[in-house]
């Protein structure tokens, strides 16, 4: 009997070890459990994408320039990227009253050459008459131009400035806004741009016209080595057979370019002439420009392509190594370019 109690207690004991066993394994999975799940929940903020995403919306940057001959133009974005066509958003100026912040920051200037326009938006709604009033500064003149404000097609201030010396200059806008204030006077407002201006010409150089005046050589035909330099400051030569008081017309001599400034690197052509039957002119024909050990006088002019008035240039040239002389003439003309339809889109694509 005593043994039969002896089998029955150690069988619960093995029981109750093997039931804690269980627990233990079980209370270790849960604690596992929970601590992984901590861990992720510690994690997921950090990887997680932001509720909102910030939008930085470019404005016209007056300091950024195109390259010369491009359109300039500097405005204010009309409105938020997603927003209706007929919201309307304060993105720069702040004026008194709401009809003159509408119409400040519904301003834009575009300008190229001399060309300046000034233009407002159409369809704002203003609730009364507003005046705009734009002036324009620069060294070669002054002009201020005046309008009311049109709902129904908006307003252009076209500006040509005075040609003046034909050099780039600052252009000051001075733009004034005001709307009548509800118990007399008036409401205003002002603005203030400047333009950088840089004149563009169309520039044509003609045919160069040879006249040989006295003969280079005793018998027969004079033969001449004709060389010079064109605007872009790129040296040619030519040769040819002519007879004193004859006239030769040297095609490859004309030249021409648009939107010319005086930025750009142009010099007036320079040429000069040699008798090619003189025995050093035979080794200078394998040198120029270089000039074999002999000096080849000039270069590309000093003088700016844009120098002096349309004009039929003229004068006399010496053979550089004989007495022989010769006249010569070839036609030069710049015109300056205006720009009235710079709001055009046909324009516009040359920005």
């Amino acid at each position: 009997m005593k043994q039969e109690r002896n089998r029955v207690a150690g069988t619960s004991m093995m029981a109750t070890g093997v039931i804690l066993r269980i627990s233990c394994t079980i209370l270790a999975l849960v604690l596992t459990t929970t601590w992984l799940n901590g861990a992720w929940a510690d994690e997921e903020p950090r990887n997680a994408p932001p509720l909102v995403q910030e939008e930085h919306l470019p404005l016209t940057d007056s300091a950024s320039q195109a390259e010369t001959g491009a359109i300039q133009e500097r405005g204010i974005l009309d409105k938020f990227q997603g927003a209706t066509a007929n919201t309307f958003v304060q993105a720069q100026y702040q004026a008194p009253t709401a009809n003159l912040t509408l119409v400040a920051n519904a301003l834009r200037l575009a300008y190229k050459s001399l060309s300046t326009l000034v233009t407002v938006a159409p369809n704002l709604p203003v609730t009364q008459p507003v005046e705009i009033s734009v002036g324009y500064y620069s060294p070669a003149g002054n002009e201020r131009i005046t309008q009311s404000y049109v709902r129904a097609s908006g307003n252009r201030f076209l500006h040509n400035d005075k040609e003046g010396d034909g050099k780039p200059r600052n252009m000051t806008i001075s733009i004034s806004l005001r709307e009548p204030k509800a118990g007399g006077g008036f409401e205003t407002f002002a603005v203030n741009w400047q333009a950088p201006l840089d004149p563009l010409y169309d520039v044509t150089i003609g045919p160069f016209s040879f006249d040989l005046i006295s003969k280079c050589d005793a018998v027969g035909k004079s033969e001449i080595l004709f060389t010079w330099y064109s605007p872009d400051q790129q040296y040619h030569k030519l040769r040819f057979s002519t007879r004193a008081g004859s006239r030769t017309t040297i095609s490859p001599f004309a030249w021409n370019r648009q939107e010319v400034s005086w930025s750009h690197k142009l010099s007036r052509p320079s040429e000069t002439f040699y008798d090619e039957d003189n025995a050093a002119t035979e080794m200078l024909w394998t040198c120029l420009p270089a000039g074999c050990g002999f000096t080849v006088p000039g270069g590309p002019s000093a003088q700016h392509l844009l120098t002096g008035m349309t004009t039929i240039v003229k004068g006399n040239l010496k053979a550089i190594n004989d007495n022989c002389q010769a006249y010569y003439e070839y036609p030069m003309t710049k015109t300056l370019r205006w720009y009235p339809y710079l709001d055009s889109p046909t324009v516009r694509e040359h920005r």
